[in-house]
């Protein structure tokens, strides 16, 4: 469903009809401010203070539903058809069944949109742009006939606009379903597209399938030879060219054509199919690579002049460049290579448009290697974006997917699917053994004990896995804490003496005993000691063991032997997965030793020696608490600077950094004194206006900090800097670094359209030639990078795109970093717009 939504977003905007005015609202500078921004390309913005504006309307004024229209156009184009229909579900807004159709569509729902549409072409009703709407739905949706139904009325109408549109559309379908013949001839009954680009290139892909080679090769050599149609028109033109050739057996010719296309386009939507039809030119014997693909992939400059605008410097570009060389790896025989491609296109590349085929690749060849479980872990990944395919892999896949959010009864029933569709014993009994795993966590104790009896049936003779099953269920009871967990591992380990996990089931039982309210160590520790006997233990085991003796010691309370095992630990593997975990906890007994020298030290070598861990944040929080803790200058300044590091880091714990620094700063980081102490100078009615700005900005930043633990203390501060922003002739430095507060705390106050909306009135505040001193530039450009940041959080590519380029024409230092990010947002996101 989102796949289809996402093809015809690029199609709805064609459609789009302007809201009406109304010319009591022209006056009104937050209308006009709220137009401007849907005119500059930022409609989350305009959607906001449309919104806004609209709700102090009376109830069914013309005023009201302008608004309203206005807001509902502006969500559409921001893509956010959830918040149009909100608006639309409770006001009247002219062709409201028009704007609902597109909002259904971008909400996922294009079942309804269809269903709408088609209501209101039943009832007679329908407008022209809806009963277009209604085609392009039902093309994409697979419904040729229902839009051809709609096309031919609006073909054979009086309208020869809306007739030529409706030609091209059901052109397009038609092709989509392989009708070449009536194309052709509905194209050239219409005068008016005999000039058309768009239905030159219609036509000259109908040729092409119908092997009338020469005749196609003319329309689109003089369409690749135009200067108009488009880039999009263009390169579709190029690639259907070169499918020509490559159905003529002119596999060397349309090789060249594709390079020569991809070699010259800084960016392209028609990247997929143009790699995927060299991968058809070349997929064949005796094929070699062209050499440009492999410097597609090392990111090198060609010989011939190559700048960095080029597609070689893309991301996105040299994603596909992976997956074609991969591909050609396979085709040679070489699995592992082709492997390593495609792992490097998933992690590098997740967004990639081909990162699903990198997947189904990367299963398949993991599944021919019998490697199940980086297939789960693939699969997962898979079917969260993609799937739909009817096999067992995209059923494991499935299956994994709703396993991991918790419907485990659906992942049964998908596991079972998967097991049914397998295509070797070894699936079926992967495939069987996660179904149980599903039935017992979804209580379905007699479909668990079926699963059980197949998977032991499956066996062959070979290790069936129903004990692995029974020690998975103990295992499941202990991580939940249940108190069956410790009678249910007791009994596994009593029989099956001899099983490979054995030792898994010791371990498992000595953290359930060491879990218990009240803890029997030294019946934990011989638990411990029987897991140590198990056959010979590989590093990976000794270290659990040695893991589960230093939670024994912390629970103990033995702080002093924890500290002198958790470094024995790091000495023994200073390599291991667990260091950074130990040395926390090392660090901890320190700390709680009141030995704050080493808990410093030791908190910062987990940031220095392990800075990607998921404990880097929280050492560095720790080591300025314990840097504060030593109580002499040089550790104030010590803890000062390192929660600033973590400030910097942009973290969870960056807004308690800036508490700390607050603590540290502010009377001894007493934050209820001097909120106390910024009040009683704010009451003062000789204070200097200059001096009263600053007060309320350090006044909003410590609400901030105080929000940490109190939420409603965010929206005191955005109170506190909105009273700011409403003085009248506020001088542009304070309304820069105002208004980026207020975003922030906005941001803060998980509020982010709110606080996009902030930002792009600071940057409106400055005009167009940007701000005039460095004061104004810091918060300038702060306001207008975090405005650029929740656009892309928004995923709305365009307007940050449109932002930056704002940002870059100022003066300031950082307007060449903003002209970077403009240029880095539109390569990634193929937005050219005709730039």
């Amino acid at each position: 469903m989102i796949l289809r939504a996402t093809l015809m977003s690029a199609l709805l905007f064609r459609l789009l009809a302007a809201a009406p005015s109304s010319a009591e609202l022209d006056d009104l500078p937050e209308h006009q401010s709220a137009r401007r921004a849907l005119q500059e390309g930022l409609p989350v913005v305009a959607a906001i203070k449309a919104e806004r504006l609209m709700n102090l309307q009376p109830a069914g004024s013309l005023a009201r539903q302008t608004l309203a229209g206005l807001a509902v156009e502006a969500w559409v184009r921001a893509q956010n058809g959830k918040a149009a229909l909100q608006i639309l579900q409770r006001e009247k807004v002219p062709n409201t069944d028009f704007w609902e159709a597109q909002a259904r569509v971008q909400a996922g729902d294009m079942d309804g949109a269809e269903a709408l549409l088609a209501r209101r072409l039943q009832e007679g009703s329908a407008t022209s742009q809806e009963r277009l709407l209604l085609a392009q739905i039902s093309s994409f949706s697979g419904n040729p006939a229902q839009a051809r139904q709609v096309l031919e009325p609006l073909i054979t109408g009086t309208d020869a606009t809306t007739a030529g549109r409706a030609r091209l559309i059901l052109a397009e379908s038609d092709l989509r379903e392989g009708i070449t013949a009536p194309v052709l001839s509905s194209l050239a009954s219409d005068p008016a597209l005999a000039e058309d680009s768009k239905a030159a290139l219609l036509k000259a892909q109908a040729l092409v399938r119908q092997s009338r080679h020469e005749e196609a090769q003319g329309l689109l050599q003089k369409i690749l030879g135009s200067t108009s149609g488009g880039e999009h028109l263009h390169h579709a033109a190029s690639v259907a060219l070169a499918d020509s050739l490559h159905r003529q057996g002119k596999r060397i010719q349309a090789v060249d054509v594709l390079v020569q296309f991809l070699e010259n386009t800084a960016t392209s939507s028609l990247w997929d199919k143009a790699f995927q039809q060299l991968w058809t030119c070349l997929d064949g014997p005796g094929t070699n690579l062209p050499d440009a693909v492999l410097r597609w992939l090392l990111n090198a400059p060609s010989t011939q002049g190559v700048t960095a605008a080029t597609p070689a410097f893309s991301a996105d570009f040299q994603g596909h460049a992976m997956l074609l060389i991969a591909r050609w790896l396979l085709a040679q025989k070489r699995s592992v290579e082709a492997l390593g491609l495609l792992e490097a296109l998933i992690q590098i590349h997740p967004g990639h448009a081909e990162a699903d085929n990198a997947l189904k690749l990367a299963m398949e060849i993991y599944g021919g290697m019998k490697v199940e479980s980086r297939v789960a872990v693939l699969a997962e990944v898979w079917k969260r974006r993609f799937g739909g395919e009817s096999s067992a892999r995209v059923e494991f896949a499935t299956a994994g997917v709703a396993y991991g959010r918790g419907d485990y009864r659906r992942a049964m029933e998908l596991f079972e699917a998967s097991a049914s569709l397998a295509s070797s014993l070894t699936e079926r009994r992967s495939a069987l053994y996660n179904a149980g795993l599903s039935a017992w966590r979804a209580g379905e104790v007699l479909a668990f004990q079926s699963l059980a009896t197949q998977l032991q049936a499956a066996g062959g003779g070979a290790r069936d896995g129903s004990a692995d099953l029974e020690l998975d269920q103990a295992l499941e009871l202990a991580a939940q804490a249940r108190p069956e967990a410790e009678p249910t591992l007791q009994t596994f380990i009593r029989t099956h003496a001899g099983h490979p996990r054995l030792f898994d089931a010791r371990l498992a039982l000595a953290e359930t005993l060491l879990s218990r309210p009240k803890p029997d160590f030294s019946l934990v520790e011989q638990t411990l000691l029987a897991a140590e006997t198990v056959g010979q233990l590989t590093e990976k085991q000794q270290q659990r063991i040695a893991l589960a003796r230093l939670w024994s010691l912390e629970s103990q309370g033995r702080l002093k032997t924890l500290a002198e095992s958790g470094a024995a630990f790091i000495q023994r593997w200073p390599a291991s997965d667990s260091t950074p975990l130990v040395r926390m906890k090392t660090a901890d007994a320190f700390f709680r030793l009141e030995n704050f020298a080493a808990a410093r030290t030791e908190f910062e070598l987990v940031v220095k020696e392990h800075p990607s861990s998921s404990y880097a944040d929280t050492a560095l929080y720790f080591a300025g608490l314990s840097a504060l803790s030593m109580l002499s200058d040089e550790g104030r300044e010590a803890a000062i600077n390192l929660w600033q590091e973590l400030a910097e880091r942009g973290g969870p714990l960056s807004t308690p950094a800036r508490q700390q620094q607050a603590l540290a700063k502010r009377r001894a980081g007493q934050e209820t004194e001097a909120l106390n102490l910024l009040d009683s100078l704010l009451l003062e009615k000789k204070l200097p206006e200059e001096t009263r700005r600053s007060l309320l900005c350090e006044k909003a930043e410590i609400l901030m900090l105080l929000g940490k633990t109190d939420p409603a203390q965010f929206k005191t501060a955005v109170a506190v800097l909105r009273e700011l922003l409403r003085e009248d002739d506020l001088p542009l430095l304070w309304r820069v670094r105002g208004g980026y507060t207020l975003a922030v705390a906005l941001q803060s106050a998980s509020l982010p359209q709110e606080a996009l909306e902030a930002c792009y009135d600071v940057v409106q505040a400055a005009g167009s030639l940007g701000p005039a001193t460095p004061a104004e530039a810091r918060w300038y450009y702060r306001a207008g990078f975090f405005g650029i940041d929740l656009l892309e959080s928004l995923k709305q590519w365009e307007p940050a795109a449109r932002l930056a380029e704002k940002l870059a024409v100022t003066s300031g230092e950082r307007a060449a970093e903003a002209r970077e990010r403009a240029t880095k947002i539109r390569l990634e996101h193929f937005l050219w717009d005709g730039r």
